[in-house]
């Protein structure tokens, strides 16, 4: 079983067609899609329930909302032995997904980058900005990841459960510069993959990148008063 986790806030214009295109791309494996809506105002929730898809399980959040918390409540709600997390929003490309079970069948996790070779981002200064923090990052943790900001990735149940749940999933984005600290930290195996970066169907994504690489660059320097690895 394949569960695929999706958090969501707002995301009416964009979740209908990706859950249609992420089914459609994986038809062949037994899966379910989990879509934990920070209950959106734009109606994404209710879009999800109208569908009305055997494969499908919206999940309504409407305490303790954020954009991590969601990732864990679908987590813990999910049935599969593989979970992947994506964002919402074509940014992480379905396209990739027979890939990444079938590797993860030889991998403990398997995460895709945009700074392997072959990746890469739309925007140049986002590429740039986003590939120079991920080399603090690893400087700064001793962690070998080139891409702890991304945020797709496919993990066996059995290793994800290992590390604390507590630990990691609050805020945003670094979240997953948490999970693969400690993922690092149990000596996991894990493959890298190039990844385009994709784009967007409907909306505007969050554009404010002076406050996210602050919070990025906090949750970083938390981790290293902590422990390296």
């Amino acid at each position: 079983m394949i569960s695929i986790i999706l958090p969501t806030y707002n995301e009416l214009g964009n979740i209908i067609p990706l859950v249609q295109e992420i089914h459609r791309v994986i038809a062949s494996y037994d899966h379910e899609i989990i879509v934990a809506d920070d209950n959106s105002p734009d109606g994404t929730y209710q879009a999800l329930v109208d569908l009305n898809k055997g494969y499908l399980k919206p999940i309504l959040r409407t305490e303790d909302r954020g954009f991590a918390k969601s990732i864990r409540c679908g987590i813990e709600n999910s049935n599969g032995d593989i979970i992947i997390v994506m964002d919402s929003d074509f940014n992480h490309q379905p396209k990739y997904l027979p890939f990444m079970i079938d590797a993860v069948q030889h991998y403990d996790c398997v995460s895709a980058s945009r700074f392997v070779y072959g990746g890469e981002m739309n925007s140049m200064l986002r590429h740039y900005l986003s590939w120079v923090f991920n080399i603090f990052t690893r400087v700064s943790t001793g962690g070998k990841i080139t891409d702890s900001l991304y945020g797709y990735f496919a993990i066996n149940r059995e290793v994800i459960e290992l590390v604390d749940y507590h630990k990691i999933f609050f805020g945003y984005g670094d979240y997953c510069i948490r999970l693969y600290f400690y993922l690092q930290k149990n000596n996991i195996s894990m493959l890298q993959f190039p990844a385009v970066n994709g784009e967007r169907v409907a909306g505007e994504g969050n554009s404010n990148f002076v406050k996210v690489f602050r919070q990025y660059f906090i949750a970083v320097i938390k981790l290293v008063l902590k422990e390296r690895i």
